[in-house]
């Protein structure tokens, strides 16, 4: 099986020069928990997640107002907040490499690109989850 057969398409993106706050509304409108950032052609130059985003904010703590923790949200870029270069896997290669890159290297999603470099999807622990279900109720 190929990943491409578990990954999920289109992904939610975002440029590296967009506001966090932007992020952070897009992944709360979108209900996900990963943006992939890409560059003008297509191709992933990070990732950021809901916890690069809370970690960004100031603690509701120090700063229990929430207009003043998202003013500061907005005063930072994806840039600023992303895992740069993630590790990304091709769309055609076999399914258990992605799988054991997400475990060995404990990542919270998987970047899928072509042969070309090209973002084509993404895989997140709930298309492991739908893997996993499928070959459950297979083995039945």
């Amino acid at each position: 099986m190929l990943t491409r057969a578990i990954m999920s398409s289109p992904v939610e993106t975002i440029l590296r020069s967009d506001g966090a706050l932007a992020a952070a509304e897009k992944m709360a409108a979108r209900r996900v928990r990963h943006l992939v950032v890409v560059d003008a052609k297509g191709r992933v130059a990070g990732v950021v997640s809901d916890r690069d985003v809370r970690s960004a904010q100031p603690s509701v703590n120090l700063v229990p107002d929430a207009q003043m923790r998202q003013k500061a949200l907005g005063m930072l870029r994806v840039e600023d907040i992303m895992t740069a270069h993630p590790s990304t896997v091709r769309d055609d290669q076999p399914v258990e490499e992605a799988l054991e890159r997400l475990l060995q290297q404990r990542l919270g999603c998987l970047p899928v690109v072509d042969l070309a470099g090209t973002l084509v999807g993404i895989v997140t622990p709930g298309d492991v989850t739908r893997l996993a279900l499928r070959l459950v109720r297979g083995t039945r």
